[in-house]
């Protein structure tokens, strides 16, 4: 089954609520934001919580790292807002960014990327780091109930320490096997990674491996003066964003496993839905030949 849902933000939970949408995804856990949606939130059963950020102890959010040790301090107090965060929404999924390679890490650019404040770690390091991350979150939301699937989702590299390792198709695919999570595939992060990783993006998807990919964030990067940025533009803007989105749902239907598709441009909301669901069309069509 395929099905399509939007990020939900301060910006468009308006234009949200009046969309028929399969689900919505929650990537802002803080208190204050999630009370002033509660009108929108109630209106979709089945919601989907993604922590881009996480509240540290003086309740400031703090970028997710699953490399930092401070990050596993939060994951293991159960009062925290990620927790409280939970009980409210109820998700069906829940989604964390991958990590780092370095415990601290600060942000720069016109789109807000990551950088090394600290040491670099190597590859063993990282995969121990994150992968031990991965497993306590797996062990808490089991706790309390929790019984669906847990992903992780791709980052896009800059030349800056903090991505070193961690967007390689391979250690994402092996982070995998070994957590036993599921990948959250973000197309504008791989157009990004592939790009400064010389790989081409199509290879790219087929080594970190389709089977695992669960839901995929729909979007493209932007480009400006011969570099990419994270800053999250319609997929149907850019052809490669569009075939990546096409072959991904196309292999997922040929196997007869479940995607989600999930809008994460605030920008023609209406029209990427539009595009998504022809394109589910024409895959099913196709599919009967």
């Amino acid at each position: 089954m395929i099905s399509i849902g939007a990020t939900l933000s301060p910006q468009n939970r308006g234009e949200i609520a009046k969309l028929s949408l399969d689900f919505i995804e929650v990537k802002n856990i803080e208190p204050e934001f999630l009370e002033s949606c509660s009108d929108v939130l109630s209106r979709f059963v089945t919601r989907t919580m993604h922590v881009q950020y996480l509240p540290s102890f003086d309740q400031k959010p703090t970028t997710l790292n699953l490399a930092s040790s401070k990050t596993i301090q939060i994951i293991d107090d159960d009062k925290s807002t990620l927790f409280e965060a939970y009980r409210l929404l109820e998700p069906r999924l829940i989604s964390f960014h991958l990590g780092f390679s370095s415990e601290e890490v600060g942000t720069e650019g016109i789109d807000n990327h990551n950088y090394a404040r600290g040491r670099v770690l190597s590859k063993d390091e990282t995969f121990e780091k994150i992968s031990m991350a991965l497993l306590t979150i797996s062990d808490q939301f089991r706790k309390i109930g929790y019984k669906g699937e847990i992903l992780i989702e791709n980052l896009d590299y800059h030349p800056t320490g903090a991505y070193e390792h961690i967007c390689e198709a391979e250690f994402i695919s092996d982070i995998i096997k070994y957590t036993g999570c599921f990948a959250l595939f973000d197309v504008a992060h791989a157009m990004i990674s592939s790009y400064h990783l010389g790989i081409d993006v199509i290879d790219y998807v087929s080594k970190i491996d389709i089977d695992s990919i669960y839901e995929v964030h729909v979007n493209s990067p932007f480009y400006k003066d011969g570099e990419w940025y994270d800053i999250n533009r319609p997929f149907h803007q850019l052809a490669e964003a569009e075939e990546i989105t096409h072959i991904i749902l196309n292999e997922k239907r040929k196997r007869g496993q479940e995607l989600l598709l999930n809008i994460e441009s605030d920008e023609e909301i209406g029209k990427q839905l539009s595009y998504l669901r022809r394109s589910i069309y024409v895959s099913q069509k196709e599919g009967t030949k």
